[in-house]
């Protein structure tokens, strides 16, 4: 193993991660586009492989349709998904009082009632606050009242819609050119170490984001189908919001519960219904925990959701939205790295001679 393995391709890949680094602090959000382009390219590169050889497809004809589904989704979130949920927050905080009232008069009263107590809260100066204050809270929920303030911003995310399935199409249709220009970069006596350790991110990575896209959306299609038969208002919506975010460990099923059940409670007309929201989400949450990831993703990438999580925080607080989109590619790099390093060091003269 030690003839064949050298430490140099291992340091030349952490200059080139430090480097890589530096560009994107430097650099900044010039480089969100073209990241979020490259790494859809990676996941979808398998797909368009699939359709190219089954369907004797040109590559660019199946590239122009994924950007094309890619850019109506762009589209989606920001004119219909967002919008929704924004509608929902706004009911939400107009109904407040009437939250206050019916959980004082309902799950006080029961608690009285079964274990004799005398508990009482004092709603009604929090209900003066409110709708002293509901005002100013509805309009600062207004999304696109500060947007419409700051041009800037609107124009970000118009450019981000259109660059993003535009760079997509010609990252696609040149991923072997693409491939072919870094390979040959790499100097000929560090071609097989180099290669095995690109093999080893490949596998680890794909297995993570490509399992992952897969189970966001089988728990988008389970949640919005599951919460609209349910007769949840907005259900669809909240559902597929709640299957795109168990990317982030906890994140999606705790945020999807916690709107469902405002949005429940703030068109109440029974506790059926709240239980049975309830109980979506615990299936939900066995659905995905118990089949869905552990089929789809497993345990290949090495990190557990602690460990994600803390990459999301420390990669997000570094570089924004950018670390964000990078933290678990990074994350994976690093850790096949690591192995390789681990792997120089236990085959060394350093560490077996006595």
């Amino acid at each position: 193993m030690q003839n064949n393995f050298n430490i140099k391709p291992i340091i030349s890949l952490l200059l080139i991660l430090i480097i890589g680094f530096t560009l994107i602090v430097v650099i900044g959000k010039v480089l969100i586009p073209f990241l979020a382009a490259l790494i859809l390219a990676y996941i979808f590169n398998p797909l368009v492989e699939k359709i190219n050889k089954k369907f004797k497809l040109k590559r660019s004809l199946v590239s122009f349709i994924i950007s094309i589904l890619m850019f109506i989704l762009f589209l989606t979130i920001p004119f219909f998904i967002i919008p929704s949920i924004v509608l929902q927050l706004k009911i939400i905080i107009v109904k407040i009082p009437d939250l206050i009232h019916l959980f004082n008069n309902n799950v006080l009263e029961v608690v009285n009632a079964k274990y004799g107590t005398n508990l009482s809260l004092d709603f009604d100066s929090l209900k003066n606050v409110l709708l002293n204050n509901v005002a100013q809270i509805y309009n600062n929920v207004n999304l696109f009242s500060p947007l419409a303030k700051n041009s800037f911003i609107v124009v970000e995310i118009v450019l981000y819609t259109i660059l993003i399935p535009f760079i997509l199409f010609y990252a696609i249709n040149s991923w072997h050119k693409i491939l072919h220009f870094f390979d040959n970069l790499i100097p000929r006596s560090y071609t097989h170490t180099t290669h095995l350790i690109i093999h080893d991110i490949d596998i680890m990575m794909s297995a993570y984001l490509r399992g992952q896209l897969s189970v966001m959306l089988i728990m988008a299609c389970y949640y919005g189908v599951a919460l609209h038969f349910i007769n949840l208002t907005s259900g669809a919506i909240i559902g597929i919001l709640t299957g795109l975010l168990v990317f982030v460990p906890y994140l999606g099923i705790f945020t999807g519960l916690l709107i469902s059940l405002c949005v429940g409670f703030a068109g109440f007309t029974g506790m059926h219904q709240i239980f049975a929201i309830l109980i979506v989400f615990a299936i939900g949450h066995l659905l995905e925990g118990g089949l869905v990831t552990p089929f789809l993703v497993g345990g290949k990438i090495g990190l557990n959701p602690v460990m994600i999580i803390l990459a999301l925080m420390i990669f997000g607080k570094a570089l924004g939205l950018i670390g964000i989109l990078l933290a678990l590619p990074l994350s994976t790099i690093t850790i096949v790295l690591l192995k390789y390093a681990k792997l120089y060091y236990t085959h060394s003269h350093y560490y077996n001679d006595n």
